[in-house]
């Protein structure tokens, strides 16, 4: 019997861009061309580059490399009306899903995440 193999990739999720008052998570697109919150429209990055650059890809401040594997699970469809198209899957930006994909960074970060959502505490300004 054979054991399933992780796929190795990774998408990447943009933390200072994921502001408290954004519906959805945000996520970079592929080849580090901008942001979407479809997961669609969103970048597979493949394990080896993402580790071969976790300063950029998985900063903790700016940026957490999140297994695909563990993102698709939390994927819903997007309220109408609101992305082109009505194109999704999203991920919904909320508490409950922070924390899995906190859970699911490649490698511990640098900087710890302050991701915003509702509910999430403000910074000191």
């Amino acid at each position: 019997m054979n054991a399933q193999v992780p796929s190795d990739q990774y998408y990447i999720v943009s933390v200072n861009h994921t502001k408290r008052e954004d519906r959805y998570i945000t996520f970079w697109r592929c080849d580090d061309r901008g942001y979407a919150y479809p997961l669609s429209w969103s970048g597979k990055y493949a394990g080896e580059h993402v580790r071969a650059h976790l300063g950029y890809y998985n900063s903790g401040c700016a940026t957490i490399a999140v297994s695909c594997e563990a993102v698709d699970p939390l994927a819903v469809d997007p309220e109408p009306g609101h992305i082109d198209n009505d194109a999704g899957p999203v991920v919904l930006n909320n508490k409950e899903n922070w924390k899995v994909l906190l859970a699911n960074v490649i490698h511990e970060p640098g900087y710890k995440p302050a991701p915003q959502y509702k509910g999430a505490r403000r910074k000191a300004a």
